[in-house]
């Protein structure tokens, strides 16, 4: 079952959504911690012993709904989420995990975390294309968007102690603002996405960490 490189796609897909994460402070919102809850990753049985041994505190169950339908998996894996890879990497006394679907679907979210609170985004792209709209009244469109969520909530199996080598545990729920997309018939279609991502992340040592695992440069 060909699972893992989604995983890694992910991960250096959502790089760039960090930069513009968290802009509207006034919308954080406190995080509950829940130690008794039970956050079990499904996505652990699709991967192969010598491999999960290997990302088993880096993944995540990412469910998708989009206008209200789930988005469904490859054919090949059994469940209703996508087996997603999760990094967290600390930024001062911030925490910013990211984790999405690369290019199988073009979608992915960054959380911040910071002071007993957090917020997130969405972030869409489809291959670079100028496909995206905040808005109809827009006379150009984007080759990516960033959307904010209308509600989101986010558990957490501990409070974090913001120390690099700790393993995050947690759910994140968000229904985000609706945007446009044109699609093959140059229609502009309502995209509005909800996603619920139950995950395990273990927080790298800041900037330079996430630039060697993603081998990018955000110059």
């Amino acid at each position: 079952m060909r699972v893992f490189p989604v995983a890694v796609v992910s991960v250096i897909f959502l790089f760039s959504g960090f930069r513009t994460l968290g802009q509207s402070d006034e919308s954080w919102k406190k995080f509950r911690v829940l130690p008794s809850h039970v956050y079990y990753l499904n996505s652990r049985k699709l991967f192969h012993n010598k491999r999960k041994s290997g990302i088993e505190n880096n993944i995540a169950d990412f469910y998708l709904y989009r206008n209200g339908e789930p988005v469904k998996p490859p054919k090949n894996i059994r469940f209703d989420f996508f087996p997603a890879g999760c990094l967290c990497f600390k930024y001062d006394d911030t925490l910013l995990l990211n984790s999405g679907l690369g290019s199988s679907v073009g979608v992915g979210v960054g959380i911040k975390i910071y002071g007993g609170k957090f917020t997130g985004s969405l972030h869409a792209n489809n291959q670079n294309k100028l496909v995206y709209k905040q808005s109809l009244d827009d006379s150009v469109y984007q080759n990516n968007i960033l959307a904010e969520p209308v509600s989101q909530s986010l558990k957490l199996y501990r409070n974090p102690s913001y120390a690099a080598g700790e393993v995050i545990i947690g759910e994140y729920w968000a229904t985000y603002k609706k945007f446009y997309q044109k699609n093959a018939h140059n229609k502009n279609e309502i995209r509005r996405y909800e996603v619920r991502i139950i995950f395990k992340c273990r927080v790298t040592g800041g900037v330079d960490s996430m630039k060697t695992l993603t081998g990018m440069n955000t110059k």
